[in-house]
């Protein structure tokens, strides 16, 4: 009896074993291979080695055209604010050339007169230009909120025939001041400051009466 179970146990074990076995073979087995680098499909490879060149390309582009605006922006304030310093530089010179030394506070109606045409013009920016958003008379008055000098109406004149700063009687206006200029102002002819584009043309082109002291 004794024999017998000790028989029975050998057989168990070595089944036992013989599985335990056949369990590492297929282990070891299923493990074989799993070390292998796997290698990729070329044309994949190449696939991307493009597409990360066109991004990088439209990066680089993207990079140029930000750098091209920044430089023009800068370019263009620059030379805004050198044509500003320049405008302000000719008005701050061409009042030093022309304002008067001294302006007379009347004219008597029994002076010298003279016969002249006469036209007129407003103090609208868009005609006239600006100086930092001022609009100045050739001798440097400032007319952008007002078309009058010490209540006196202001003219443009041709400086040989009536000298900048000269004060005048005009038949149907009263005094008036001579402080600006203007390229078809030449001879008899003076140019009346006035408010309005209709104003200016109301008046037209008329024939007028100055007084001079």
């Amino acid at each position: 009896m004794m024999h017998s179970l000790k028989y029975i146990m050998t057989v168990l074990l070595m089944a036992v074993g013989t599985f335990a076995f056949a369990e590492t073979v297929d282990a070891a087995q299923i493990g074989i291979g799993t070390e292998q680098k796997i290698v990729q499909n070329p044309l994949e490879l190449e696939r991307k080695a493009i597409e990360q060149e066109r991004q990088q390309q439209m990066a680089r582009e993207k990079r140029r055209a930000e750098q091209k605006r920044i430089a023009e922006e800068k370019r263009v304030a620059a030379e805004k604010v050198q044509q500003e310093e320049a405008k302000r530089q000719a008005a701050i010179a061409k009042q030093q050339t022309t304002t008067p030394t001294s302006i007379a506070s009347s004219v008597s109606t029994t002076g010298r007169s003279i016969q002249a045409e006469s036209t007129a013009y407003t103090n609208d920016a868009a005609d006239n230009g600006s100086y930092g958003g001022r609009v100045l008379t050739a001798t440097g008055h400032d007319v952008t909120d007002s078309i009058f000098y010490k209540g006196m109406r202001i003219i443009a004149v041709d400086p040989s025939i009536i000298p900048l700063g000269t004060v005048v009687h005009i038949d149907g206006i009263g005094q008036a001041i001579a402080l600006d200029t203007g390229g078809r102002i030449q001879g008899n002819i003076v140019d009346l400051l006035v408010d309005t584009n209709n104003e200016a043309m109301n008046w037209g082109r008329r024939h007028i009466t100055i007084t001079l002291p």
